[in-house]
């Protein structure tokens, strides 16, 4: 929820965000579905912080390797996501 939190913050303050950010995601949460918008945004950043993703450009970094069940679950329902947006 913290998480959430600060990512709604920086939006409505209008901070810089990173480009890896504001290429899957764009600048700000559409008017319409802002909820699901904010929900996927704090996923991904859940992801890179979880995952110590640092790719500057791809949001959430390779795709895991087949071994990792749980992370290329969530790298597969995070990704599914994006396409959204």
């Amino acid at each position: 929820m913290a998480l959430r939190s600060r990512l709604a913050d920086a939006v409505s303050s209008r901070s810089l965000l990173p480009a890896w950010f504001v290429t899957v995601l764009g600048t700000a949460p559409p008017a319409r579905d802002t909820d699901q918008w904010l929900e996927t945004a704090t996923g991904v950043l859940l992801y890179r912080l979880t995952y110590n993703i640092a790719d500057q450009v791809v949001a959430l970094g390779p795709k895991p390797a087949d071994s990792d069940r749980h992370r290329r679950s969530w790298h597969e329902q995070l990704s599914k996501s994006l396409r959204r947006w």
